[in-house]
């Protein structure tokens, strides 16, 4: 071979050397797609939702402790009526006739004690004629005793029958208690929700049962009962602002605000791993609307605590994962500083049938952290602490600045994939990231 044969063969030689190593040589990964958003200041609004039901805010049954025959009822279900007006009557004459007898016993009764009286004032004159006599030994001392002693006698007897009028003046004034609520009157201003009983039945009053004629409820001042959970009553206020939707009427919020916060719990499958606790919490309505109606389903959304001027990322840039390993400095002397501790350490000895107690190696408990994008493109992790979230933002208390650029999705991608220093590139707005990232993090 000649000398540039010679040349030409080690050029090809050094060409396919060279390909060889490049083609072994390890590539980079290729940047992962990523959407971004700009950490920024704003105001922070933790809202807490909960299903529940519309209710008028004050119910009342109306019904009555005596007993007859409803002979007319001048309502009807849906009816308005204001306070003190007449709703029905109730067969009135036996309590008629009970009026009657007692009005008799104290006019009776009050007959009797003019007679007394009279008798009195004889008596009197009678004591004072015989105390002249005996004065004048006209008469004995035995007679004018006798005298005193019936004087006595019509004072005890009028004092008797006294009494016995105020009882019959009681048991008439319960004889027209009874008349008066054998009328049912409206107790309130509202509305007639449920009648119970019709025309013609028989209402059987008592003290000790209650016999609901009908349910009236004040339909101008509404109100949502809903059941809220343990985790978030205890963030719930009165006064606290809120917006509730009706389901029968879509596309409108009514604007109300928290009357009251229960304190009695609901515990529903208790002693089961499907157990829940809630909380009744009742909100009212503003200027509840004129077609809403008691039973209407409702979900009503509570503004309990507003942040202002706080540094806000999207909710869904919040996700979990294992804090980063801090580096450590090697001990010097490793050997030495080993052999005295074991020194110091006092010695434990080991049973022959028990093994080797273990370190506990528990996983590391996750923590919140943000993929920040630096300035070369790289996804950097921050543990960070949040604040209050709203639905679509959280507030950050430390680990990221304003104006920080944050990686928000794609869901996957943010919760399994991204790795500490990943080269990422951003999407373009528009463009499509994978799966629609969703909720991450949670509320301080």
């Amino acid at each position: 071979m000649t000398k540039g044969r010679w040349i030409l063969a080690g050029l090809v030689v050094a060409l396919v050397g060279f390909a060889t190593v490049m083609g072994l040589r390890p590539k980079a990964p290729p940047p992962v797609e990523v959407t971004t958003s700009a950490a920024k200041k704003g105001t922070v609004t933790r809202v807490v939702t909960a299903a529940g039901h519309l209710q008028a805010r004050e119910t009342v049954k109306v019904s009555s402790n005596v007993t007859g025959d409803l002979l007319s009822l001048s309502v009807k279900e849906g009816d308005h009526v204001n306070r003190g007006q007449v709703l029905g009557q109730i067969d009135k004459r036996f309590y008629e006739t009970q009026v009657t007898q007692f009005r008799g016993a104290v006019a009776s009764a009050r007959a009797s004690i003019a007679q007394i009286e009279v008798a009195i004032e004889q008596d009197k004159r009678d004591v004072e004629r015989m105390r002249r006599l005996t004065d004048e030994r006209l008469a004995s001392a035995a007679e004018l005793d006798k005298l005193v002693t019936q004087l006595k006698m019509d004072e005890g007897r009028l004092a008797a029958q006294k009494e016995l009028v105020a009882q019959n003046v009681g048991q008439l004034e319960t004889a027209l208690y009874n008349l008066s609520r054998a009328t049912l009157t409206a107790p309130i201003d509202g509305t007639v929700l449920e009648l119970s009983h019709k025309v013609g039945e028989r209402i059987r009053g008592s003290d000790f049962s209650e016999d609901v004629v009908m349910l009236m409820g004040g339909l101008a001042d509404m109100e949502v009962k809903a059941e809220v959970g343990e985790h978030e009553v205890v963030a719930i206020h009165v006064g606290d602002d809120t917006a509730a939707e009706i389901d029968a009427i879509p596309d409108k919020q009514f604007k109300g605000h928290v009357v009251a916060v229960g304190k009695n719990a609901q515990i529903k499958n208790p002693g089961t791993d499907a157990e829940v606790t809630t909380f009744f919490v009742r909100v009212g309505l503003d200027v509840p609307p004129e077609s809403a109606l008691p039973g209407m389903s409702s979900a009503v959304s509570i503004s309990t605590a507003t942040h202002d001027n706080v540094v806000m990322i999207p909710i869904q840039a919040v996700t979990s994962r294992e804090a980063k390993k801090k580096e450590q400095k090697a001990p010097e002397r490793e050997g030495s500083m080993k052999v005295a501790e074991a020194q110091a350490a006092p010695a434990t000895p080991v049973k022959p049938d028990e093994p080797p107690v273990k370190a506990a190696t528990g996983k590391p408990k996750p923590v919140k952290v943000v993929f920040v994008v630096d300035k070369d493109g790289n996804a950097q992790m921050r543990e960070v602490h949040t604040g209050i979230a709203s639905r679509t933002d959280v507030e950050i208390l430390d680990g990221v600045q304003e104006g920080d650029t944050v990686v928000d999705g794609p869901y996957r991608t943010l919760a399994r994939e991204l790795q500490d220093g990943q080269k990422v590139k951003q999407s373009k707005p528009g463009d499509k990231a994978g799966d629609k990232p969703g909720p991450q993090g949670g509320r301080s």
